[in-house]
């Protein structure tokens, strides 16, 4: 989807890199389609606010679920606070005031990441930590690029990047990268120790080729591929909306692996020749709409009851002129544990790619907006 960035926001860096002590590609697919007669029932719920205000002006951009997929955390920006929405009694829970300055101050960050002990840790360009619900703060994270080995010309802010901190080990790990180049690397840091690394990830930089600069000296606008990382059984996932391949890094060995897939019903990856960087809006539009028809793979995610991973997938269906797509193709695909390919579907009759979406209870919830109240449109799929 089209991102577009002023002058002043528009950040040019580099990230280094080291390889990790392995690297494998592995192919793998499984000859049954356990979707091939999938059907569905859509059900729209909406969340009891009580008397308190839920802000939906950024949607659920600043939320986070918790790994038993009970609780919902909102971050609201503009009131400094985070509320807690029940997703099995679908009301809110609670409101949890937090300070921007001092001592237990969190910044003017927004992302955070909810850990299992319903601690926050709160990430941002001059502190990173993890906080209490009481707005205390419980402990410093180290994140700091110049003390890191072969990290030294990566900024600090392209770390925050799909950032996640694994509390049992003590690590981040994030995805930080150059902007224009589309390209991002795997960043590993010891939060004690502050040492750590960059791991490049080769099959994923023909993202790069899909990039779409539009460079003039007054205005400045980029279309790029989107990745994702994920943090489950103690492994990582990275995907990249440019392929259907998967990379997975075992921290204990130390392994990284790409997992190709021989997808049937949609392409493997984007093709094509792109104009990476043009110099009118006319000529911006027209290598956007080349990319936009194209197929893009979706995060991981994992689903307790199943114990399957699912993912979407989309094709954005043009109009004769209008630059967006009017409506999109939805897939869904489904693989095992051990990341085989078992299912993919389209999504008959849906033509619009869900939003802050998660797998809970073997159904796809994905926010709505019903009224300036939160909601969630409920996906039970029959297969």
């Amino acid at each position: 989807m089209r991102k577009l960035l002023t002058i002043s926001a528009l950040v040019l860096l580099t990230a280094c890199g080291e390889k990790p002590k392995s690297e494998e590609v592995l192919i793998i697919e499984e000859p049954k389609n356990i979707l091939e007669d999938l059907t569905y029932v859509i059900d729209t719920v909406v969340v009891d606010s009580g008397e308190e205000f839920i802000n939906l002006s950024r949607g659920l951009y600043f939320s986070d679920v918790s790994i038993d997929k009970n609780s919902l955390f909102i971050f609201d920006r503009g009131r400094l606070s985070f509320q807690e929405v029940d997703l099995d009694q679908m009301k809110l829970l609670g409101t949890y005031p937090f300070e921007m300055e001092g001592p237990n101050g969190i910044g003017k960050g927004g992302i955070f990441q909810l850990l299992p002990d319903r601690k926050l840790m709160i990430p941002s360009v001059s502190k990173t930590a993890i906080y209490n619900l009481q707005g205390e703060l419980i402990s410093n994270l180290k994140l700091i690029t110049d003390e890191l080995d072969h990290m030294s010309d990566i900024d600090e802010f392209t770390l925050l990047n799909e950032i996640h901190f694994d509390p049992k080990s003590g690590v981040f790990y994030s995805l930080p990268g150059n902007y224009t180049s589309g390209i991002r690397e795997l960043a590993i840091i010891n939060a004690t120790t502050n040492k750590g690394k960059a791991i490049k990830l080769p099959a994923m930089e023909k993202a790069g080729n899909f990039r779409v600069f539009f460079n003039t000296e007054n205005e400045k606008a980029i279309e790029v591929e989107e990745y994702s990382l994920s943090l489950l059984h103690d492994k990582i996932y990275i995907t990249c909306t440019v392929t259907g391949g998967v990379y997975r890094y075992n921290p204990a060995t130390d392994d990284l692996e790409y997992i190709e897939f021989n997808h049937q019903l949609i392409p493997n990856e984007k093709t094509g020749d792109i104009i990476n960087e043009v110099y009118s809006e006319k000529e911006f539009n027209a290598e956007y709409r080349k990319v936009a028809s194209q197929v893009s793979y979706l995060k991981l995610m994992w689903d307790d009851e199943t114990s399957r991973f699912y993912r979407l997938a989309y094709k954005g269906v043009l109009g004769d002129k209008q630059i967006e797509p009017i409506s999109y193709k939805v897939f869904l695909l489904a693989y095992t544990e051990d990341m085989g390919l078992v299912g993919e579907a389209t999504i008959p009759d849906f033509n619009k790619v869900p939003e802050s979406y998660f797998f809970k209870d073997g159904k796809l919830w994905s926010y709505v907006n019903v009224e300036d109240e939160l909601g969630f449109a409920v996906f039970t799929f029959n297969f």
